[in-house]
């Protein structure tokens, strides 16, 4: 009975950390993006964030798209994960909790992208907040590819180059680095 109680603590409290970190890297994207302040869902995710990331700005100042308290919290959030699944050295938790960031992070753009590709062809002109939010905080990683890959033929391009450039890190270049530190 004992261990099957701090099973379920620990899947409850992996979801909890998982959970934080994911609002904390959405935080931090919004800022990095500079999302529109006024959209609902921006709002929604600032109020939530800032219990936590308000005291943390006073240690850590932000810049203008860098906000360093929320870039602090999903790592300090990711190495708790880890260290709820194993108990390695302190070291392996610093750099595995970076890994498991960046991993973070390549998800949401990964899924974001999914998602504006799917509501461009749903809704092409909807101005729901939630499509609005997901375009602005692509365009950062899809405006640098669209300078040399313009698109052709009413066909962006775009996107399939970010998105394949996104599994590569996620495939090659994460596991390469997991494996360098002993993940």
């Amino acid at each position: 009975m004992g261990n099957s109680m701090m099973g379920a603590f620990g899947t409850l409290a992996g979801i909890a950390l998982s959970l934080a970190s994911l609002l904390a890297a959405i935080r931090f994207l919004l800022q990095a993006a500079k999302v529109d302040a006024y959209n609902p869902l921006t709002q929604y995710v600032i109020r939530l964030t800032n219990l936590v990331l308000s005291p943390m700005r006073t240690l850590l100042p932000s810049g203008e798209r860098v906000d360093m308290a929320s870039l602090v919290a999903v790592w300090l959030l990711e190495i708790a994960q880890l260290a709820l699944v194993r108990e390695p050295a302190l070291a392996l938790l610093l750099f595995g909790g970076l890994i498991e960031t960046l991993d973070l992070f390549a998800n949401l753009y990964f899924f974001a992208l999914i998602a504006v590709v799917i509501m461009s062809f749903l809704a092409p002109a909807s101005a729901h907040p939630a499509g609005a939010l997901l375009r602005q905080l692509t365009e950062p990683l899809l405006a640098p590819v669209r300078r040399v890959i313009q698109p052709m033929g009413g066909l962006d391009f775009s996107v399939l180059v970010v998105v394949f450039a996104l599994m590569f890190v996620q495939s090659g270049l994460l596991p390469w680095l997991g494996a360098l530190v002993g993940l």
